[in-house]
């Protein structure tokens, strides 16, 4: 091909194969030096108008003068060299430049980093904004509905001073001034109980502390769940297959089996003891779609359903 490119080089770029075509012509796409790619027009690679990726372009800018510039606490002292970085699928040249910080101390740090990125010191504002959420004298102060009391001789791992606090309900609380100013922690738990008993109290599904959407769910298993039935597991410690069911907050274990079919037969003996009776006594409190599901069920076991005044036959 007379006009055949492939694995010529023009300046950073190795033409590697047509792409397209447009008004410019045929299309190139060409491999950097730098590990990039761009797709150029034959004409550019060949009159020299293009001859890298924009790599060139970049460390032009990133290297221009900036001996003296000051970005927080850093002034920057001279450049010192480039080092890669991985961008995408790609690896892309930075400005490294010495920066003297307010603190004394020196450190080499990407320009970009300090220009665009945020950082504003060697390191040392970060350690001072540490250190003062760990001294920081929050005695009286109010947190929610909790209350600072003293700071404990108690330190995590990071050295966090752990403060005594008191919740309205009357119970101690212990965090860190962290915790508490992140706005996550605003009580011992109470507010949470509250919150969540106000929420469950328009559901008509929550009953008894049961919640029947939740069990009419379990008759199909979960995605990760590896037995193939709900409340089924095998216990590595026996070598056994165990079975259990859950019901008001609690865990029933109903025994261990060689055979995984037996397991799997108490649990279903187990739901229509425990799970079954409950559902179909408050069936009305039901969303339509778990009424059809738990229908669906109890036809697939072949059992007759009654429900509400309105009987189901098995078929």
């Amino acid at each position: 091909m007379k006009n055949d490119l492939t694995n010529v080089t023009f300046g950073r770029l190795t033409a590697k194969e047509i792409v397209g075509k447009d008004k410019r012509g045929y299309l190139w796409r060409c491999d950097c030096t730098c590990g990039g790619e761009k797709v150029v027009p034959a004409s550019y690679l060949r009159n020299g108008h293009t001859t890298s990726c924009g790599c060139i372009n970049r460390e032009k800018k990133d290297a221009l003068d900036i001996t003296g510039k000051r970005w927080g606490r850093l002034v920057a002292i001279k450049h010192v060299g480039y080092e890669e970085k991985k961008n995408g699928d790609r690896m892309m040249k930075q400005s490294v430049w010495l920066w003297q910080c307010d603190c004394g101390n020196t450190k080499e740090i990407p320009a970009t980093e300090v220009k665009h990125g945020g950082t504003r010191s060697c390191g040392c504002k970060a350690i001072e904004h540490a250190a003062g959420m760990r001294t920081e004298d929050i005695t009286g102060r109010q947190f929610g509905r909790l209350t600072a009391i003293r700071p404990t001789e108690e330190r995590t791992e990071t050295g966090s001073v752990i403060w005594e606090l008191t919740c309205e309900c009357g119970t101690p609380v212990y965090k860190t001034v962290n915790e508490l100013k992140t706005g996550r922690v605003l009580s011992c738990g109470c507010f949470y109980k509250e919150s969540r008993k106000d929420c469950t109290s328009y559901r008509k599904d929550f009953v008894d502390s049961t919640c029947l959407s939740s069990i009419v769910a379990a008759k199909t298993p979960s995605a990760l769940n590896t037995s193939g039935h709900t409340g089924v597991y095998f216990d590595k410690r026996s070598q056994k297959w165990q079975a259990y069911i859950n019901y008001k907050k609690k865990r029933y274990y109903l025994g261990f089996f060689k055979n995984k079919e037996d397991a799997i037969r108490a649990r279903k003996e187990g739901e229509a003891k425990i799970h079954d009776p409950v559902i179909m006594e408050y069936f009305a409190n039901l969303t339509p779609e778990k009424k059809k599901e738990f229908i669906e069920y109890m036809k697939s076991i072949g059992a007759a359903v009654e429900i509400g005044g309105i009987a189901e036959d098995k078929k």
